[in-house]
């Protein structure tokens, strides 16, 4: 739900007082699948400059379920706590508008979505290969989101040379492929077999490419093969980020081999920390999305994210060391499902029950 911001409404017929009516315009987004009813949700509020102002978002809450609210781009007279947005109102007001996040988890009743307004969002998830079921469970959770693209970190199936599992690989995303906005990325049990290539119909030359969604470049890339300074990959790299253009306001990177990552294989296995990671540094690169570990993981270097997701029905990985640069690990089966709001990109993790187990947030 939106409403436009209007301009405060002065009367000047009142001969002992003048009163000052604050119409605030609010937005609500949701974050996840489903959420109930903000029942305090009214699109105009009074407030009076020098009295008091408190707006309270009161979202009715099922047996088991957690509900988070979340305030963004409010003014800054207000304090936001908890469910609550409160602040002395001014005597000058020009920005009174506010967004109001709401998550609740596990999902609510589908028939009360049309309630609020579904934002837009991009999903990147991986490793589905060889649990069947638990891919088939990711796989219509992501449907419910109903993205406007889906990014997989590779390694689909078990062993991409068998044309078996492609075959049971599309008739669990049948749905996922049928939207036509199914981009993956080559991962090493793919094999680089011709299987892969057949099955898809992807930009490029179907290794490396970009998408454009939600003023967000997704640059696909193909760690399996040459990644090198001198390779034809890396100068290829070079040019698509020294190229992106003014409308895009954040550019994400997703190829299956994490230079960064404290799960089951070696630290940056493919060097790539001296070759793709100085060009993301270079350039501004906001996150970077991997798999090959089995499980979820946020690491932060130099100004960039680092989101290995690599839990989309693989076997799940142990931790195998520490490192300072790991902010989040969670041994759990899960979709990264990204939004753009204003000019911020939030991403939210939810695992099988749709329960948020990471949120971070990056501004434009």
């Amino acid at each position: 739900m939106r409403s436009l911001l209007t301009k405060s409404l002065y009367s000047a017929t009142l001969a002992l007082a003048v009163l000052v009516l604050l119409v605030a315009g609010c937005r609500v987004s949701y974050l996840d699948d489903c959420v109930p009813p903000v029942s305090n949700l009214r699109p105009v509020m009074e407030a009076q400059p020098g009295a008091w102002f408190c707006y309270r978002a009161t979202v009715p809450a099922k047996a088991g379920s957690t509900v988070r609210v979340d305030f963004e781009r409010y003014p800054g007279w207000l304090t936001a706590k908890g469910d609550s947005l409160f602040g002395t109102v001014p005597a000058d007001i020009s920005d009174t508008s506010f967004t109001v996040i709401v998550s609740r988890n596990p999902m609510a009743d589908t028939s009360q979505v049309r309630l609020l307004t579904n934002l837009p969002s991009v999903v990147v998830f991986g490793d589905t290969r060889s649990d069947h079921t638990t891919h088939r469970l990711i796989a219509g959770r992501i449907m419910e989101a109903e993205p406007v693209a889906i990014f997989h970190t590779g390694d689909l199936v078990e062993d991409g040379r068998k044309a078996e599992l492609w075959a049971v690989f599309n008739e669990i995303s049948a749905e996922l492929l049928a939207t036509g906005q199914f981009y993956p990325a080559l991962g090493n049990h793919e094999w680089g077999s011709p299987l892969y290539f057949d099955n898809f119909e992807l930009p490029n030359n179907e290794q490396w490419y970009t998408i454009d969604r939600l003023q967000t470049r997704f640059i696909v890339l193909n760690s399996c093969g040459e990644t090198g300074v001198e390779s034809e990959q890396y100068c290829w790299l070079e040019q698509e980020l020294a190229s992106v253009p003014d409308s895009i306001r954040f550019v994400v990177a997703v190829f299956h081999h994490p230079p960064y990552s404290t799960g089951d294989h070696g630290e940056d296995e493919k060097g790539l920390r001296d070759s793709f990671c100085r060009l993301f540094e270079k350039y501004g690169v906001d996150i970077v999305f991997n798999g090959h570990d089995h499980d979820y993981e946020r690491s932060y270097c130099n100004g960039i994210y680092y989101v290995v997701s690599g839990g989309g029905g693989a076997p799940l990985y142990e931790r195998t060391r520490e490192d300072r640069r790991s902010l989040v690990w969670k041994q759990s089966y899960h979709f990264c499902r990204l939004s753009v709001i204003d000019d911020r990109m939030i991403v939210t993790v939810h695992d099988l029950d749709t329960k948020v187990i990471d949120r971070f947030e990056l501004p434009g």
